[in-house]
């Protein structure tokens, strides 16, 4: 049965075919023919034979048209066009922005060269390699382009580049996805070949020449410079102003400027190999053309002149002469030297031991930072040291970043219009080079840099084996110094980020070169130093920071010192007094560029730290301390704060600027204010006698000479009591009281309180105690050196026995 069913399917298969063979026979085969495309040129502009176009056969335009096309096809779709351009000779010609044309044929479909010949405009197949030139027989090439409109430039100069009124015809085809192309069939016309002739001028352009950094204007340059040229076509409105190309010839004038003494050929910005835009050419000692020194000696010798010209995409050329604008003069000087920079106000750190926790609203940029049990940690810049060196406390996260740049880089625009030149990197970038020795411009160009780190050149992965990305510089003894010899546009460009660096001293050099090859001869150095972290357990000493602005009446220097001595008199390990530099008062410590003075590496070498400001009339710098001192006691130090009424502003200064942390070991609330003070003057409710020891911490005596022995100070003498002090209304949770307020009784015969003061004052906590795991702060709103020393001393006994 099923071998009966395969026969009958086979019968039927074949009987399908005779009856498709027998229906074929006879017939033309002109039913399934394709039908080629038609197309028409749908711009205004320019003229064919048609009735609406003849009439503007006279007509002149201007040389640069847009010219829009549209094609349809009977039986499929359109898949491409191809156009070209035909001189008045009808020869097929190259244009501006359409300069490779298929002459020979290699690239046109033979049914195209049949019909219609050669000439047509090369394009790009889809995907190619476009770093191959159309006019390379290797190139993916094609006469068809999808796109519907095309922008010819029509000649419209004579052959030395004059204004000349040109006549050129552009033609354009079609083709379907059957291969089928525009047809050209006097019976009709309308399917034939679209084309448009075109009457075209143009007027002449406008050059403007002069440096990548500005006009020379006969001054002096460097050997060498980067020319930069500009075209302007406002005579011809409607064009965008596309230069052609640029040319320029290179003329030595004598002295004077008046006789010629030599003049070059022109040369075509193109032919530069240092430059990828025809409108910058750097010149050079070793270029073709080449610069030649004017002044030899100190003595002017001749002066260059450059003139330039310029040809629009018509070809018209722009107007030359060298007693014209549309050249610079300059005399060409050996010796110039750029000067590197090392941007110290972008050089910074941030690590597990070296950060600060809160924003800096100050700041010109935003730190980088991390993010650490939710709180955000922002790099901080490097601290200074007493030995004047930048450190941090290292840490195996340490990153470090620094930055360069060069002299004449950064400035502000002056409302005169020109530039100051600042060397700030947070200023405009105005890019000028300046001479290192004479701060004048020399209009050079920074093109590498060379860096070195810890002695060695800096190594970069990507370059590490290139022999020619270093330089090796030999002194007169023989002795070799590489260097890494970065492009400026490399992806390095002026900044590095370091990380896993080693403990120790590190040094960064950096030095620039420019156009004429030369180097920074001093080269830029950045060293700074990363510090272990030192136990707790290592850690001895106390070291005692003066803050006191020196004043003979309330805060003589010769008087505090011993004071501080004194109550530290039972402690024999070791103790270091040292004098924050203060303006016009030299000291032992150094500024950083945040203002601070307090590093971390010299403050963790000890156990415990004394900051004293024992000056009513001086608000002292607490308040620019936060950063070395909050990471000084997240490592477990310990801190003891004396001051007067002016540690209240000093606190609150840390609540304005959002330093929580500080506050926080300190165990003062962070709201605004967070502490209370007595009275601003020494005259003004003198009430504290006593700080009352609280929680075992014995009572403190004030120093006048009714209760003990006379104060240095007369007015605590004539008042019998002190009215520079801070008191705190609140204090947290994990503080303790130690010392509150004793002032004098209501009724007291010398400047005494009323009941309301007394009732405000009395028992107000002036003395806090505040831990946070191994780490200990006791903050005193009363100066210490205003104090009874014997009972001084034995409140710091009590808290040494605490620390120690």
């Amino acid at each position: 049965m099923l071998k009966k069913s395969n026969r009958l399917l086979i019968m039927t298969i074949l009987v399908s075919l005779i009856f498709l063979v027998l229906t074929g026979c006879g017939k033309s085969g002109h039913k399934f023919v394709n039908q080629e495309p038609n197309i028409r040129i749908t711009s205004y502009e320019g003229y064919d034979n048609s009735e609406l176009l003849l009439n503007y056969a006279d007509s002149l335009f201007i040389f640069q048209q847009k010219i829009f096309w549209s094609a349809s096809d009977p039986d499929g779709v359109i898949t491409g066009f191809a156009y070209r351009v035909k001189d008045q000779n009808g020869n097929p010609v190259s244009t501006p922005g359409n300069e490779f044309i298929d002459l020979n044929g290699d690239v046109t479909p033979q049914n195209v060269i049949d019909r219609f010949g050669t000439g047509w405009v090369l394009h790009y197949k889809p995907n190619a390699d476009q770093s191959v030139p159309l006019n390379d027989p290797n190139a993916r090439r094609t006469i068809w382009t999808s796109a519907k409109y095309a922008i010819i430039n029509f000649p419209s100069a004579d052959e030395d580049g004059n204004p000349y009124t040109n006549e050129s015809t552009f033609e354009v085809i079609a083709i379907d996805n059957r291969g089928g192309i525009t047809p050209v069939d006097p019976n009709y016309t309308q399917r034939s070949i679209a084309w448009r002739n075109f009457k075209t001028t143009s007027q002449r352009p406008t050059c403007f020449l002069s440096t990548t950094k500005g006009n020379p204007n006969g001054g002096e340059v460097g050997s060498g410079i980067r020319l930069s040229f500009t075209m302007k076509d406002d005579l011809n409105p409607s064009v965008p102003a596309i230069p052609y190309k640029f040319e320029f010839k290179i003329i030595k004038l004598d002295p004077n400027g008046t006789t010629i003494i030599s003049e070059s050929e022109w040369f075509d910005t193109a032919s530069s190999p240092n430059d990828t835009n025809i409108n910058k050419f750097l010149l050079t000692a070793h270029t073709t053309p080449s610069l030649s020194y004017d002044i030899e000696d100190d003595v002017v010798k001749s002066i260059t002149k450059v003139v330039s010209r310029a040809y629009n995409m018509g070809g018209v050329v722009s107007e030359t002469s060298i007693d014209d604008g549309f050249s610079i003069t300059f005399k060409v000087k050996a010796g110039f030297r750029p000067k590197t920079l090392i941007y110290d106000q972008r050089c910074y750190a941030l690590g597990q031991n070296h950060f600060v926790d809160y924003y800096d609203e100050s700041s010109p940029e935003v730190m980088p930072f991390t993010i650490s049990s939710g709180v955000q940690r922002y790099a901080t810049h490097f601290f200074v040291d007493m030995d004047s060196t930048l450190t941090a406390l290292n840490s195996t996260n340490i990153k470090v970043w620094l930055r360069w740049g060069w002299h004449g880089e950064y400035g502000t625009i002056l409302a005169s219009g020109f530039s100051s030149v600042t060397d700030d990197p947070y200023d405009k970038k105005i890019d000028y080079l300046l001479d290192r020795e004479t701060n004048v411009n020399y209009y050079s160009e920074i093109t590498h840099f060379d860096i070195r780190l810890d002695g060695a050149p800096y190594n970069y992965p990507p370059l590490a084996n290139d022999p020619s990305a270093h330089q090796v510089d030999v002194d007169d003894d023989g002795n070799t110094t590489v260097w890494l010899r970065l492009p400026l546009y490399s992806p390095v460009r002026q900044t590095l980020v370091l990380t896993s660096l080693t403990s120790g001293l590190h040094t960064f050099e950096v030095r620039c070169v420019d156009l004429q090859g030369e180097v920074d001869p001093a080269p830029a150095v950045f060293q700074f130093m990363l510090v272990d972290t030192i136990p707790i357990a290592n850690r001895n000493g106390i070291l005692i920071i003066d803050d006191d602005k020196h004043r003979a009446v309330i805060a003589p220097d010769e008087i505090i010192l011993p004071k501080y001595a004194a109550m530290l008199a039972d402690y024999n390990g070791t103790k270091d007094f040292i004098k924050r530099t203060l303006e016009n008062a030299p000291g032992d410590t150094n500024e950083d560029l945040c203002l601070r003075h307090f590093a971390p590496s010299d403050l963790q070498k000890y156990k415990l730290v004394i900051y004293h400001n024992d000056n009513p009339n001086d608000s002292g710098n607490l308040n620019l301390e936060n950063d070395g001192l909050t990471l000084y006691l997240r490592s477990g130090g310990s801190l003891i704060i004396s001051s007067t009424h002016r540690l209240a502003a000093n606190l609150d200064e840390f609540v304005k600027v959002k330093q929580k942390t500080i506050l926080s070991y300190l165990g003062i609330p962070y709201k605004s204010p967070p502490a209370n003070y007595l009275s601003s003057s020494l005259n003004t409710n003198p009430f504290f006698q006593q700080a009352v020891g609280q929680e075992g911490y014995p009572s403190v005596q004030l120093q006048y000479d009714e209760a003990n022995e006379p104060s240095f100070v007369d007015l605590v003498n004539d008042h019998n009591g002190l009215a520079s002090v801070t008191y705190f209304p609140y204090i947290n949770a994990n503080a303790t009281a130690i010392y509150r307020m004793g002032i004098k009784p209501v009724g007291y015969p010398t400047s005494g309180p009323t009941q309301g003061q007394f009732n405000t004052y009395n028992n107000q906590i002036i003395g806090i105690r505040c831990v946070t795991g191994t780490s200990r702060c006791y903050t005193f709103g009363f100066p210490l050196s205003y104090m009874y020393t014997p009972d001084a001393k034995a409140m710091m006994n009590k808290i040494l026995s605490e620390i120690m």
